[in-house]
């Protein structure tokens, strides 16, 4: 029986460093919640804040990895420095040596997930990542565990904070996306660079794992459609509040049984009704349909050093509980294999669609005629006063396949009456 379980944390940035704080501050409470002492052992770090808000024993900092990944006395290796460089290499020697692994790295779990879970299950240890999606929610406990008995058929999700705050600030002063997103990084919200939040790859990488759990699968990441929210226009969101409906970035994942599973992540004109048209802020959410439970939601905080950090160290005592096993925990049993991404083109939907035209008769018919021979079929179509012999046309169409619509849209910008496609935003939720 060992005495205490000790942790080794690759990495002291924002997250890491929340780790540290919580394990030192709250190490009696932890102890007493996991019933045997969680000792933070050993950091590896390339960047050292001075001075630490927190005491650090002598001999805890490291810069050698190996007083981690191959050091006998640590039972926990924590990785909180993401990519999928460095951290891929120390999960599989972290695992590959016996250690449990806990990290808050989304695009490790979605690219190399099933790999890792293969070396953890071959060793008798555990990999955990509930930091990994939506920082304090714990959606991946609640997928894992509490629905394990459920059957999961849809799932929509606000998974990026960064791109919600800026919607909403769109959404309720008026602004144009350069003006929220300036906003947002300002506040620290959004990278310098924020390609990777804007251009939705944090959010996919979510839901590749999200869906992974909930469809008891495993994906190719580069079938997942994505695409992100630099297109949208303060214009679009007016038009669409004025339809009935919210833009968010909407993770989405849909069990469409032999056909494979939709997964895609876009903006998405949500009914104001809905609960997701409602989350406010960097907040995130999660709304599951299953066989059992009906409807539900997870919300919360989705990012930030402690909301992350609490996620990582509840992994490290839920590992620190079930540490007396000698075998993988059950729950990583979640990848019973590999399925198909539905691809885009047979994914259906209704659609919204703004297109700046000539101001002269004739151009609804040019363009409904378009319409008619891919068979697009309109719902509504609105037309705001023209201005300097321009007009704005909106179209909202009833639902049709993706291949469709891409396809008359291709042949709506070979019109001498169309000047520009403005926006093309699908509508409603799956």
């Amino acid at each position: 029986m060992k005495d205490a379980i000790k942790v080794g944390l690759i990495g002291l940035g924002t997250v890491g460093g929340g780790v540290a704080r919580i394990l030192i501050e709250n190490e009696d409470s932890l102890g007493r919640r996991a019933g045997i002492p969680v000792k933070l052992a050993k950091i590896n770090t390339l960047v050292l804040k001075n001075p630490l808000p927190y005491p650090l024993a002598d001999g805890v900092l490291t810069s050698d990895i190996k007083d981690l990944v191959e050091n006998p006395e640590i039972d926990i290796v924590v990785e909180c420095i993401g990519g999928v460089g460095a951290a891929l290499d120390f999960a599989r020697r972290a695992l590959g040596n016996g250690k449990h692994f806990v990290t808050s790295n989304k695009e490790l779990i979605a690219k190399y997930g099933p790999e890792l879970t293969e070396i953890a299950k071959s060793n008798g240890v555990n990999l955990y990542f509930e930091a990994s999606v939506c920082g304090g929610i714990p959606i991946i406990h609640g997928l894992k565990n509490n629905l394990a008995s459920d059957n999961i058929r849809k799932l929509f999700g606000i998974l990026n904070g960064t791109t919600n705050y800026i919607l909403d600030k769109m959404t309720r002063e008026g602004a144009e996306f350069a003006d929220a997103l300036a906003e947002a990084q300002k506040l620290g919200y959004a990278e310098q660079n924020p390609t990777n939040d804007v251009d939705a790859f944090d959010a996919a990488y979510k839901l590749s794992i999200l869906a992974g759990l909930a469809f008891h699968s495993s994906f190719k990441f580069d079938q997942i459609h994505f695409e992100g929210i630099r297109s949208i226009s303060a214009s679009d969101i007016a038009y669409a509040k004025s339809l009935g409906y919210a833009i968010k970035l909407i993770a989405t994942g849909v069990d469409c049984g032999e056909k494979g599973v939709q997964l895609r992540v876009h903006p998405t004109m949500v009914p104001l009704e809905h609960p997701l048209a409602n989350i406010s802020g960097a907040f995130n959410a999660v709304f599951v349909e299953g066989d059992y439970i009906g409807q539900a939601m997870f919300y919360g905080p989705g990012a930030g050093m402690l909301p992350t950090a609490s996620a990582v160290v509840g992994d490290i005592v839920d590992i620190a509980m079930t540490h007396e096993l000698t075998h993988s925990h059950p729950s990583m049993l979640t990848n019973f294999g590999p399925r198909e991404v539905l691809p885009m083109g047979l994914v259906e939907s209704e659609y919204y669609l703004r297109l700046s035209v000539a101001d002269k008769p004739g151009v609804l018919a040019k363009i409904a005629s378009v319409c008619g021979e891919f068979g697009v079929s309109l719902k509504s179509v609105d037309q705001p006063e023209a201005e300097g012999g321009l007009a704005e046309l909106i179209l909202v169409t009833h639902p049709v396949l993706e291949k469709s619509m891409q396809e008359a849209l291709a042949k709506m910008r070979g019109l001498d009456v169309v000047m520009k496609v403005e926006s093309l935003i699908r509508v409603g939720l799956a």
